[in-house]
């Protein structure tokens, strides 16, 4: 009786094995079978564009947040996710610090950068409005990217912002940003660099103010603009529908584009790789 005991168990237990693996055999399939679905992990910086955006187009359960690009580009090198999605510019510096990865050919969105203010303080809003918009005329705000982004001329002094603010008898202008986003806004020993930066110092300096610069995690920014802990966010920021009922923006200084990073060896090789997994359209 225990020889028969002995025997029932052990087919129990393969029948189990057999029963588990039919049901979980791939970690990126849904309802294995004939009827199998594959599924994606996309990384993001948290609250991005490349967030809203990719969590709208795929869904929540696709979407893996980080608190910086650094952490999702890692977190894609050790295949726990299969793409990054990012703002072009920082991903092209992603890409140069990391062998085994590219960002694809066509890019995943375009969209335009602004400053972020306190709903119902206009008097500042338009006051930086109005010196950016002049400093876009003359051909400055274009400088400065051009430095950062286009030319790449080594000779171009860069203009940056001491992280200790240093107290003059000028007013501050208080500007947040997240420090983990080159060329737009990165630390290099004491100092702040990159475009963002530099066009708030020159608009600062156009309306007589110090620029003084916070640097915060990046879904800090717009509740400590709405607070009035700082006087406004300037972070690569896009200006979208739902960020548009909780501040308001300048005119736009610069173009983006949300890029895709991938393994040259993974799986998404190209944009196309990616119509599988969108979302049903409503």
């Amino acid at each position: 009786m225990k020889k028969f005991v002995k025997v029932l168990s052990i087919v129990l237990v393969i029948a189990l094995i057999g029963a588990f693996a039919a049901c979980g055999g791939n970690a990126d399939k849904e309802n294995n079978g004939d009827n199998a679905k594959e599924t994606i992990k996309i990384g993001v910086q948290t609250n991005t564009t490349g967030d809203i955006y990719s969590s709208g187009d795929f869904g929540e359960d696709a979407v893996v947040r980080y608190d910086n690009g650094a952490l999702a580009v890692e977190a894609l090198k050790n295949n726990k996710v299969d793409i990054v999605i990012i703002d072009n510019e920082p991903a092209k510096a992603y890409v140069a610090a990391n062998t085994g990865l590219k960002i694809l050919e066509t890019e995943y969105t375009e969209e335009d950068y602004a400053i972020c203010f306190q709903k119902g303080d206009t008097e500042l809003k338009d006051a930086v409005d109005g010196a950016l918009k002049a400093l876009i005329d003359d051909g400055s705000v274009k400088k400065i990217v051009d430095k950062y982004i286009n030319s790449g001329d080594a000779t171009e002094e860069l203009a940056g912002v001491p992280v200790t603010a240093v107290d003059t008898d000028k007013p501050n202008l208080v500007m947040a940003t997240n420090a983990e986003f080159p060329p737009y806004e990165y630390i290099d020993g004491d100092m702040y660099y990159g475009i963002d930066v530099e066009v708030a110092k020159i608009i600062a300096d156009k309306l007589g103010y110090d620029l003084v610069i916070e640097n915060v995690a990046f879904d800090s920014i717009i509740p400590g603009v709405q607070a009035g802990k700082y006087d406004m966010g300037m972070a690569g920021m896009t200006v979208t529908p739902e960020r548009l009922e909780s501040v308001e923006f300048s005119s736009s200084y610069a173009k983006g584009i949300q890029a895709i990073i991938v393994k040259e060896d993974g799986k998404i090789q190209a944009k196309e790789d990616l119509d599988p997994f969108y979302l049903p359209a409503e």
